[in-house]
């Protein structure tokens, strides 16, 4: 179980004030997203089997 910590300076860096809820993503965004990893894979791929080679 983690604790909560309650230090001044961390304070800094979290907006308590703000509670905004995550929107869901659409199809769109999914796609896309989906797309540019797939990419970074084929990429990464390429490059292994060229420096294994």
């Amino acid at each position: 179980m983690l604790a909560r910590l309650q230090q001044p300076h961390l304070s800094v860096y979290t907006n308590t004030k703000s509670n905004e809820v995550a929107k869901a993503s659409t199809y769109k965004e999914r796609v896309k997203a989906d797309r540019i990893v797939m990419l970074a894979m084929l990429v990464i791929t390429i490059i292994g089997a060229v420096l294994t080679s």
